[in-house]
């Protein structure tokens, strides 16, 4: 067995390629925890008397996301308000569900829930049915945005300061990427630690505390804390673009070990180096239907729900 390269004197159970580091669990587990409480240090994510909506999904980056930030709100003192989205994804959400609940009740948190049909009066197996017979669009797509104006919503609702959400360092050089190769730099200004419109009403702004730890790290961190989480996949994301950036970066990890941060770091270089005219009050409007800000007379939420409303019934061909 190797020895912990830290403490050296317990086995070494993860190996860290991008630092050339082999940890046991212990030393791990404050790694990871040091890597958050540093990003928060960073950015100034979560302050004294923040109240925090926490976005949970049941997987492991929602778990791990906030088992840590109970650990950290404890030392500024802000309060956390779990919130799970339920997409009506038979035979995943259910099940991905139990989990969060679980978790919530072993860290004495009320876990609240909303769903998409409750919001957009369609499940997210339904959006699958009908799109088919609309424009041609991939789950995600959809899913995507129904998700982020859901979460905000209820975060809103609940009056939340800020929304902590699961994204880790695999999301963020993932959508870094995205933006690069659909062409959409306006993007990476309101993307970062924090992302959105700060000074918009019925918008909560959302934080991103595990942006310098990867996907695999919240996995172990979650089996070496004995978290309950879900490890399936959803049943919709082959459709998905950005399946097809995590097998490329991933593969890109194994040969250069670190590739994912230097991306992050690249980008928040350039992004300080960017002179972005700030956007207008004439350029941003709120939705004549639901209220929550965007740029154009109808959110896209609202847009893809009204498409998905006057679409006629069909089955899901496979398409990709």
């Amino acid at each position: 067995m190797v020895t912990c390269t830290k403490c050296k004197k317990r086995d070494a159970v993860v190996d860290l390629g991008y630092t050339g580091s082999d940890l046991c669990s212990p030393c791990f587990i404050a790694y990871f925890e040091h890597r958050v409480f540093k990003t928060n240090r960073e950015f100034k994510l979560i302050q004294h008397g923040d109240k925090i909506g926490v976005g949970v999904s049941g997987g492991k980056d929602s778990a791990a996301l906030l088992f840590v930030l109970t650990k950290l709100t404890k030392h500024v003192g802000a309060q956390l308000i779990p919130i799970l989205i339920d997409e009506g994804i038979t035979g995943y959400r259910d099940k991905a569900a139990e989990k969060a609940q679980a978790l919530c009740d072993k860290l004495g948190l009320t876990l609240h829930r909303l769903s998409y049909k409750k919001v957009f009066g369609i499940s997210m197996d339904e959006t699958v049915k009908k799109r088919d017979k609309v424009k041609w669009r991939g789950a995600c797509s959809y899913c995507g945005v129904f998700r982020k104006h859901a979460l905000n919503k209820a975060a809103f609702d609940l009056g939340c300061d800020k929304l902590a959400i699961g994204h880790n360092a695999d999301d963020m050089a993932q959508t870094i990427l995205m933006n690069f190769l659909k062409s959409e730099p306006a993007r990476f200004m309101r993307f970062g630690a924090f992302s959105g419109i700060t000074e918009r009403d019925k918008f909560v702004m959302r934080i991103k505390p595990l942006m310098y730890v990867t996907e695999r790290e919240c996995a172990i961190y979650c089996t070496l804390r004995d978290l309950p989480f879900h490890l399936q996949e959803c049943p919709y994301s082959s459709d998905s673009f950005r399946g097809e950036l995590k097998d490329f970066l991933n593969s890109v990890e194994e040969k250069h070990p670190g590739s994912k941060f230097n991306i992050i770091k690249s980008f928040l270089s350039l992004k300080e180096l960017m002179v972005a005219a700030p956007v207008s009050e004439k350029e941003l409007k709120h939705c004549a239907k639901c209220g929550t800000p965007c740029s154009g007379e109808n959110c896209k939420a609202c847009l893809l729900t009204e498409e998905l409303k006057n679409a006629p019934q069909g089955q899901l061909k496979n398409r990709k």
